[in-house]
């Protein structure tokens, strides 16, 4: 999708030297173990973590939503980001079909969705934590595009749905909140977690942290007892080398806290299947992959502009995101299945340029 930031590195065959046989091919699958011991399954370690649903009308979005969770991403949104009304649900949100041929199932299947559950809980439902795999806990706001820390008024009005002439704020911006008055200490962030548990008995609990001040307020995070971390370097400040370090620190970081088998899930921005592959290899346990399913929205966006009726394109997204994603998704799954993840990184990456060797712990090799 995009030229690979991490080209300094280069994933390791096994040595000329020494006898190999091949083994059976990893399986992308792994299991995400929660505090009380339930474990929830992640077919692929591919996430879309901030989709612009504001971007699309809703029944689009919502098209687009289900397509791309049903490539086994794992899709963030809430439910009113891909409705217009609460008394109707995106695709993303309903149970999968059953092929008629198939036996019935004892429950109904739904598609690998994950819940941002901002601070400040606009938009937000109840009906948001049903089915979900991931309960996303953004401690920190985030930049919109303006570089507000903020929410625009179309957004404020998707997800509040107030009066149209009545808008919040008077119809300007809002501005984003820190913790809201129930987790202002670690304690209560662990009471907090614990109760997201209760509301959504079959999701994992992961926090997003941002690298500023990481290894602080990762230890403030470690205390609260989350099921994983998710980690936003997204900014188009970090480079690939700062990225590559930052993994591969964060991962060291985890196993000095004795918690060496915490997921880590990685927001890196743009990459390459190779990138995510490789920042596996350095740690990351999942990649999000928004920079290839935000062109997507820009193709919609422009299909829209000639189209007269929404329904050509919803019969087209499907094959559309298909195309668009599988050659990307398949080189992911044949390029992590060929490495162990629990090996020390120098057995998997190599390198020729000592910068990157001293940053990621990636071998030396000349």
């Amino acid at each position: 999708m995009s030229n690979d930031r991490l080209a300094g590195l280069h994933l390791l065959p096994p040595r000329c030297s020494e006898v190999w046989t091949s083994t059976p091919l990893r399986s992308a699958r792994q299991l995400i173990r929660r505090s009380d011991d339930t474990s929830i399954a992640i077919d692929l370690p591919m996430f879309w973590y901030d989709p612009p649903w504001i971007d699309l009308p809703p029944m689009i979005a919502g098209r687009l939503a289900a397509s791309v969770a049903n490539m086994d991403v794992i899709v963030s949104a809430l439910c009113r980001d891909l409705s217009e009304s609460d008394e109707e649900v995106g695709e993303l949100f309903l149970p999968i079909e059953e092929d008629a041929t198939s036996a019935p199932a004892t429950q109904p299947n739904f598609l690998p969705r994950m819940t941002p559950y901002r601070v400040e809980r606009y938009g937000f439902l109840s009906e948001d934590f049903d089915h979900s795999r991931i309960i996303d806990v953004r401690l920190s706001p985030s930049r919109d595009h303006s570089g507000r820390l903020a929410y625009s008024p179309t957004q404020m009005q998707r997800w509040e749905r107030s009066d149209e002439s009545s808008p919040i704020s008077g119809g300007g911006y809002v501005a984003a909140s820190t913790f809201p008055a129930d987790m202002i200490t670690v304690q209560q962030a662990k009471t907090k977690l614990d109760q997201l548990r209760r509301l959504a008995p079959q999701a994992a609990i992961l926090l997003s942290v941002t690298p500023y001040r990481l290894e602080d307020e990762l230890s403030a995070v470690l205390q609260s007892n989350p099921d994983g971390i998710i980690l936003c370097l997204d900014r188009p400040e970090f480079e690939g080398l700062q990225i590559a370090a930052i993994v591969s620190s964060t991962r060291e970081f985890l196993r000095r806290k004795n918690h060496a088998q915490l997921p880590l899930w990685v927001v890196p921005g743009d990459v390459s299947a190779d990138d995510v592959s490789k920042l596996i290899a350095l740690g990351a346990t999942a990649v999000a992959v928004d920079s290839w399913c935000s062109p997507l929205v820009d193709a919609i966006q422009e299909e829209l502009r000639h189209a007269h009726s929404y329904e050509p394109l919803l019969r087209e997204i499907p094959s559309m995101v298909s195309e668009h994603l599988w050659s990307d998704i398949d080189r992911v799954v044949g390029l992590c299945s060929s490495f162990e993840s629990q090996s020390p990184i120098n057995e998997k990456l190599g390198t020729y340029h000592a910068k990157w060797a001293k940053a990621s712990g990636a071998l030396m090799l000349a």
